[in-house]
């Protein structure tokens, strides 16, 4: 039996990432930066200096998967065979992507299994993707008001005796 997969294809005009930075106005707002250590850590400082974690699996992990990642001016991106290239984020920018594409303008409420393809359709990944969309789509509060449930009426079991067991 054959499987028939599809493959999505886009035509992009511009490039999606600029090699160049692109230089703005200075301006007087103040920004937080996340300086936690994220799962992108370690593969940034193996890329960018060759730097390794001291833990032997560990380093022998990054060194493996970092062919699958590239970094562009300081940001970590992943690189896949049947997608474009893929922004990595982390932490509150995983909640914020996966609210918008849930909920967002279309307002749609997908499940799990499409809402982690559109999130990498949208180009955007972290290792938790497909973990993290299923306990979205499960706490979503609307999704579980509006489920399709169970539609007989509640009532009590009624045995049926036979006059023979196990007679057909």
């Amino acid at each position: 039996m054959r499987s028939h997969r599809s493959l999505t294809q886009e035509t992009l005009k511009t490039p999606r990432i600029s090699v160049y930075p692109v230089v703005r106005e200075r301006s007087s707002q103040v920004y937080q930066v996340e300086t936690g250590e994220t799962w992108m850590t370690p593969y940034q400082c193996y890329l960018a200096n060759e730097i390794l974690p001291l833990e032997p699996t560990e380093a022998r992990k990054i060194k493996k998967n970092s062919s699958k990642y590239t970094l562009i001016n300081g940001k970590l991106f992943r690189h896949e065979f049947t997608h474009p290239i893929l922004v990595c984020v982390s932490g509150e920018q995983c909640t914020c992507i996966m609210a918008e594409l849930h909920k967002g303008i279309c307002n749609s409420h997908i499940g799990s299994r499409s809402l982690s393809s559109k999130t990498i359709c949208a180009g955007y990944y972290w290792p938790t993707m497909r973990k993290d969309c299923m306990r979205y789509a499960q706490r979503c509060k609307q999704c579980q008001q509006h489920a399709d449930w169970h539609k007989t009426p509640l009532e009590e079991l009624k045995l049926v005796y036979s006059p023979w067991p196990f007679h057909t």
